[in-house]
């Protein structure tokens, strides 16, 4: 009976190893399919992706929206968005950065302190970078000019993990409590590839193929299937609770961020200045790439954004004095029997870079642009060439326009058919 019962043991060994080297040999194999790219070629694909996203949505090690930012009232014509703390690689200390906007006529008057915990509170030297106008200074329509700076707080020894950072305006005492994001140190290989910030702050202003739910999904559908692996939305109003539970619902990890500015209005440059400059400090050391785009800019790579991705090979290659990479971009109109966007193929070749709606579009490298001055000026780029990756702005329709061109003529063969493949998921996706 004994040896029966060791028998048994046995056989339920082997069993259960052979699962398990089964189902690694599954997990494997799915993993695989998912990365190359004649993936679009078979009719369980979409099923597939649909896994993947949903297993990235519960798995992702990143909390963009922690703490959520908010346009808080530091002194008289003084208001910061969010704080970051910032500690130094090869000495004691660190620095709080804060992202504010200030009236033209308003003073920099604080003191800054940074708050571990409940009680541990150690005094830093407050220095700031204001961004000069064109870029950094904007009148609103009632007269308000208000001016964008980065508020630096800095200490010279480590006291723990900071909590908060601590604005008081001297002319008047009052302290103003602003959360902390800590910047955690990660290894290159545990950073993400490429993430996505959407700014949706003029997002009412668009035509309505893109405020459609159908259409809102799309774009996030688009930019999984071609490798972006999360997404950070500003502006909460934007997405209401059946978009934001349809993208749920297929998947789709978004990270979304309120945008309360503070003045009546702010021109596009202004607010693009400003959530490019938290979009890069919530991605510093979570991913290698990322970009801010609207939700009616679509980012075409050759291939996915995975290792053999040609555009990823480029941007490894180049010096750490590159933070960003100008993309070649096209006014791409619309034809509304088409079912997607990218199905549509005639561009406006008088469209000229420069203009509101027509703005470069860059990809960042956020950890070696913040460790320049994180401003304009300061910013190498390097254009890309357009069979690596291009972007194309979709908006008004074909009739209305002339001289338009098929954007597909100059596109390369095996480029055409991944833009046609990455289409032909999106339809199994959302059609089917």
């Amino acid at each position: 009976m004994r040896k029966y019962q060791q028998l048994a043991l046995v056989l339920l060994s082997i069993s259960c190893v052979v699962i398990l080297l089964v189902y690694k040999s599954e997990n494997n194999r799915l993993k695989y399919v998912l990365e190359v790219v004649n993936i679009f070629g078979r009719n369980d694909a979409a099923s597939l992706i649909r896994i993947d996203n949903s297993s990235r949505l519960h798995s992702s090690p990143y909390d963009f929206d922690s703490p959520l930012p908010a346009w808080q009232r530091i002194g008289e014509g003084f208001y910061v968005y969010s704080s970051f703390w910032q500690k130094n690689e090869l000495a004691a200390g660190g620095t709080v950065i804060s992202i504010a906007v200030g009236l033209e006529h308003a003073v920099v008057n604080f003191k800054c302190q940074i708050q571990h915990g409940t009680s541990d509170v150690v005094t830093g030297k407050l220095h700031f970078i204001r961004l000069e106008h064109p870029t950094g200074s904007v009148k609103s329509p009632n007269g308000e000019v208000f001016t964008v700076y980065k508020l630096l707080c800095k200490v010279g020894r480590d006291f723990g993990q900071p909590t908060e950072i601590v604005f008081t305006d001297t002319t008047r005492s009052i302290k103003k409590y602003v959360p902390l994001r800590v910047l955690e140190s990660r290894a290159v290989q545990q950073r993400m590839t490429m993430t996505a910030c959407v700014d949706m702050t003029d997002y009412l202003e668009l035509e309505e193929e893109f405020r459609m739910p159908s259409a809102v999904l799309q774009y996030f559908l688009h930019h999984q299937i071609v490798g972006v692996e999360d997404f950070l939305v500003y502006n909460s109003n934007a997405l209401n609770g059946a978009t934001t539970s349809l993208l749920y619902n297929h998947g789709i990890k978004i990270n979304i961020l309120p945008y309360n500015f503070p003045f009546d209005l702010a021109e596009k440059q202004q607010n693009r200045l400003l959530i490019e400059m938290d979009c890069l400090m919530r991605n510093y050391n979570a991913a290698k790439l990322t970009f801010i785009g609207t939700i009616n800019e679509y980012l075409y790579p050759s291939s996915r954004l995975r290792v053999n991705n040609k555009f990823l090979k480029y941007a490894w290659k180049v010096s750490s004095d590159v933070s960003r990479f100008t993309l070649s971009t096209r006014s791409v109109c619309i034809d509304k029997r088409k079912k997607i966007f990218s199905d549509n193929l005639l561009y406006d070749v008088d469209s000229h870079l420069g203009t509101p709606n027509d703005r470069p579009f860059y990809i960042y490298k956020p950890q070696d642009y913040n460790r320049t001055a994180g401003t304009p000026d300061f910013v190498k780029a390097l254009d890309v060439d357009r069979n690596m990756i291009f972007i194309h702005r979709y908006g008004g329709a074909c009739s209305s326009k002339t001289n338009l061109h098929d954007w597909t003529t100059s596109l390369q063969a095996d480029f055409l058919q991944y833009v046609t493949d990455v289409g032909r998921e999106l339809n199994k996706l959302i059609f089917r």
